[in-house]
């Protein structure tokens, strides 16, 4: 197996960081592997109790990649945490095709005394697309720039509206490696954006739970939607054989506007989120 190969499979270990089933409302790091390379693999992580909260939890992560020929074209079904994204483009730059996802519930199994006696937030699962362009940068081609983007939907009403992504990662090879094996290096930057009903549903406090808040003197707060974060994901992967490979990688979410505002996060959580973890992954 080549290293190219070896590394595109650290990119999906990178990417599971993010895709914990406990990673609530998060989204996961978007980033997308080479397309020759096979794997399977289980990562172990740190995430946000719930969406703004101070704690973290422990939650795996599974992910797969599997690359299949449709009509004659190269194509991939990636399967990374509670994502799955299937490439219908066969260019070599490019990736872009349909994607599933699922967010966890929020409701009394969270840490926090307040927040587990609100409104539980239902499982919510959305439908969407995503589109990515792998910029080479000199000859090495994990030496590139990644610029990607989502958009989905949610498909059983737990929230209406539009919710996307738009994110720039910058992969780097070290020369000089580790102990003499190859060493990738990953940091990026990313916007998340939600519908007004999204943020309402997951930052919002109103009806009932306004009891659970008596310091808005029955005031409900009703959080709009817009840019609701910004992200930053890092990775690090190893390879330490012919076929496995180890990847630290974590992301620093810092949530705005009417979400870091919101009492669910200013009173009972924090505005900044931070995911980090361990992966390894077999490429075959």
């Amino acid at each position: 197996m080549t290293r190219s190969k070896l590394f595109g499979a650290g990119l999906a270990v990178a990417a599971a960081t993010m895709c914990s089933p406990g990673a609530s409302a998060q989204e996961i790091i978007p980033l997308q592997i080479d397309e020759n390379t096979n794997l399977v693999g289980l990562g172990v992580f740190s995430v946000p109790d719930y969406y703004g909260s101070d704690k973290n939890d422990g939650a795996a992560a599974p992910l797969l990649h599997y690359n299949f020929d449709a009509w004659g074209n190269p194509m991939y079904v990636q399967v990374i945490g509670p994502e799955i994204r299937l490439n219908l483009v066969p260019r070599k730059d490019w990736r872009a095709g349909p994607l599933i996802r699922w967010r966890t519930r929020r409701d009394d199994d969270v840490d926090n005394d307040v927040i587990k006696r609100m409104t539980p937030v239902p499982s919510a699962t959305e439908l969407g697309a995503f589109v990515a362009y792998h910029m080479p940068l000199d000859a090495n081609p994990m030496h590139k720039v990644v610029f990607t983007g989502d958009m989905t939907y949610n498909t059983n009403s737990v929230y209406g509206g539009i919710t996307s992504n738009v994110r720039a990662t910058y992969f780097h090879p070290f020369a000089g490696g580790m102990g003499g094996m190859p060493l990738l290096g990953s940091i990026g930057f990313g916007l998340f954006f939600a519908s007004d009903h999204f943020a309402d549903r997951y930052f919002g406090v109103h009806g009932t739970d306004l009891a659970l808040f008596p310091e808005r003197g029955g005031i409900p707060y009703r959080a709009d939607g817009g840019l609701t974060s910004i992200k930053i994901p890092f990775t690090l992967s190893a390879q330490v054989n012919p076929n496995w490979l180890v990847t630290l990688g974590g992301r620093y979410e810092r949530l705005l506007n009417d979400a870091k505002d919101s009492p669910v996060v200013e009173q009972h959580g924090n505005e900044n989120q931070w995911m980090i973890g361990v992966a390894a992954t077999y490429a075959f």
